[in-house]
């Protein structure tokens, strides 16, 4: 399947993937700063003050996490965290870096949560600071994830950005398409395109 994903080295690019539903409890992290925008931060801390957090301890967001996506990535998304250039978009968190330490919490992404530009301002600022010239992103289609990745306005800037999305509209889709979103980002990282799911969309964004 020739796509767009085959002219992007997954090294160079951000990534930008969805959080889970399903979390795995406790954590051992110690508490460490948190270089965002005030402005995120400020939305951040109001948001989780109306969520569900369990003060258990913290765990890095990528481990933190074990809905139907990150059980089925594999190794890619440990590699991909160690390179350090990878997101995480959170309901109770907004923007995450893969490695920072979070809570458990209980929160779906919502839009409405959150003041206007806020996360598009400190995506846009994560790949400025990285030096990403590419932002690629694998989220559910239907979800506000997809959403904010669609509105930030990636044609003011120098960035080209691509949205990896999956077709499927059979039964069992919140299991099918992390799943296969899982696939497509396993075989974008190790750069075998014959890994590719079926229904893989991918969308320039401008």
């Amino acid at each position: 399947m020739k796509t767009v994903l085959d002219t992007i080295d997954p090294r160079e690019a951000l990534t930008i993937l969805g959080c889970s539903k399903g979390k795995t409890r406790g954590g051992t992290e110690p508490e460490t700063g948190t270089v965002w925008p005030e402005e995120m931060l400020r939305a951040r801390a109001e948001v989780l003050a109306r969520s569900k957090v369990d003060s258990g301890g913290l765990r890095p967001a990528w481990l933190r996490y074990n809905g139907h996506f990150y059980r089925n990535v594999g190794g890619a998304l440990g590699e991909a965290v160690e390179h350090g250039r990878t997101l995480i978009l959170s309901g109770g968190y907004g923007i995450l870096r893969a490695d920072e330490p979070i809570s458990y919490y209980d929160r779906k992404l919502k839009l409405s949560d959150w003041p206007s530009g806020v996360l598009e301002d400190a995506v846009i600022g994560e790949a400025r600071r990285i030096g990403a010239t590419k932002v690629v992103t694998f989220v559910s289609a239907s979800a506000d994830y997809a959403k904010l990745i669609r509105r930030i306005p990636w044609g003011d800037t120098e960035i080209e950005a691509v949205l990896v999305t999956i077709d499927f509209h059979d039964g069992g889709a919140q299991i099918e398409v992390p799943r296969r979103l899982a696939q497509a980002f396993s075989a974008w990282w190790h750069r075998t395109p014959s890994g590719y799911p079926a229904g893989m969309v991918t969308e320039v964004l401008a």
